[in-house]
């Protein structure tokens, strides 16, 4: 917080005869608004939030006294200074004011719950909104949101909003794939020379024997991101087989059979599920994969249009503040590799249903499958490898064996974790995002840290 303070000092000469007049002092600015932090606080009785009010004129910060005042102080009270303490459960409205302009917090009190552990480390880490889950193989455990769509106030998110999962997706592909294979579609040994054999087809010499799995595993030596020229045609299905086309003539960014993440490894794939399917990839994955499961709401691209406050609004952070990015997400090419968006609850159906599938009890994905999802293809280290859309670890909160992955389009954020040994996973969105100083990861990760705790002693 940047404070500014003007000292004026003014000379008067005393003559033999008389005094001067003093100028007039300016006339202090006018105050235009407020900033208020936090705008929505979810807490239990008991819990005090220390609330911060800055007086604007315009855009500069001003000396302004504020006054404070809660709506129902039987619910929450405040001090002069703006510390809110919760009192009984239910909610209230502090308002900070000076003079004729004013800013509210609203404050929800409720018994200890996800949408408290949600919500705290949503304004430890000062974030616009998040949300978290927690699954079982039995069905969804808990399942909180908290925060605003849109950074600075407006409507609240709600359990049905959408949010981008980003390279989520990339185990939802793989799955999908792993449909294929189970109805005789696909191997995971069919290699691309095998799945684009017209004439027209440049394949590099490095790239005709590489296969399905060797896609979906990230040791095709297949590049990551391409340029803008590569994406040809408005749909994502001609784009995809643009991408197509550039990729497997493109040389090679690393050697076959080492690890080089590769967001084309899955366009490729994904345009392969659609000539063993012969279908479209976004088509099938709802056919095949979505419809079956009973999951509904998936969406391509940005979740909140231009100019709307509908869904939670993408963020990047910008001085140090998050500014809304509104409509941002990658071209409709790369949907495969991960540009969708679903409710929390929606994911967390399908998270439970890898749960299933990796103990040989899923009624989509059969137990060859599920085992073929989780077993390492490529060594990440000493310790973890990835499999086909999942980074395959060990943790003791899991009991062993864990699966983990992160999304992000840069302007939202999400992560997704299994653990195998304890039949537990959780899930964890925010509706930002920022890879440079890693705020929104490390914020994620507080989050999983701290339901995979609620899960197992309840605070």
């Amino acid at each position: 917080m940047l404070r500014h303070s003007v000292r004026l000092r003014w000379a008067f000469t005393l003559g033999i005869f008389g005094c001067g007049t003093p100028p007039t002092a300016p006339a202090p600015p006018t105050v235009t608004s407020i900033a208020l932090t936090p705008v929505q606080a979810i807490v239990t009785v008991g819990e005090t939030v220390a609330a911060r009010a800055q007086a604007l004129a315009r855009t500069s910060v001003v000396a302004a006294p504020v006054d404070w005042v809660s709506s129902d102080p039987a619910v929450a009270g405040v001090t002069g200074s703006g510390v809110v303490t919760a009192v009984s459960n239910g909610s209230a409205v502090i308002t900070a004011s000076t003079g004729t302009v004013s800013a509210r917090l609203e404050i929800r009190v409720e018994p200890p719950g996800l949408a408290r552990v949600v919500d705290s480390v949503r304004r430890a880490f000062d974030l616009p909104a998040m949300g978290g889950a927690i699954i079982t193989s039995a069905g969804t455990e808990a399942l909180a949101v908290a925060g605003t769509r849109r950074a600075g106030g407006g409507p609240a998110v709600t359990a049905a909003d959408k949010w981008h999962i980003g390279s989520n997706l990339k185990a939802i592909t793989s799955a999908l794939a792993g449909i294929a294979v189970d109805q005789g579609k696909i191997a995971w040994t069919t290699t691309v020379a095998e799945m684009f054999p017209e004439p027209g087809m440049v394949i590099r010499p490095e790239y005709l024997s590489i296969t399905l799995e060797d896609l979906l595993s990230h040791r095709a030596g297949i590049r990551n991101d391409p340029p803008a020229a590569a994406f040809e045609g408005t749909t994502a299905e001609s784009q995809r087989a643009s991408l197509v086309r550039w990729s497997l003539a493109a040389p090679p960014i690393g050697p076959y059979g080492s690890f080089s993440y590769s967001n084309l490894g899955y366009v490729i794939a994904g345009a392969m599920i659609e000539r063993a399917w012969q279908g479209v990839y976004e088509d099938l994955l709802q056919t095949k994969l979505l419809q079956p499961l009973g999951v509904t709401g998936l969406g391509w691209g940005p979740q909140a249009a231009a100019g709307m406050s509908d869904q939670p609004v993408a963020h990047s952070l910008r001085g140090g503040a998050w500014v809304p990015c509104e409509g941002c997400d990658n071209p409709p090419g790369l949907s495969a590799a991960g540009r969708a968006h679903l409710p929390l609850g929606e994911w967390a159906r399908i998270i439970r249903e890898f749960l299933l599938a990796d103990a040989g009890r899923s009624t989509l994905i059969s137990p060859a499958t599920g085992k073929e999802l989780f077993t390492s293809r490529v060594r990440l280290s000493d310790t973890d490898g990835y499999g086909l859309g999942w980074v395959l670890v060990s943790r003791s909160w899991a009991g062993g064996r864990a699966a983990a992955h992160e999304g992000t389009n840069t302007v939202n954020h999400s992560v997704a974790w299994l653990g195998f040994g304890t039949d537990i996973a959780v899930i964890a969105v925010t509706n930002a995002g920022d890879i440079t100083t890693g705020v929104t990861g490390q914020a994620l990760d507080a989050l999983v840290g701290r339901m995979i705790r609620f899960h197992l002693d309840g605070r």
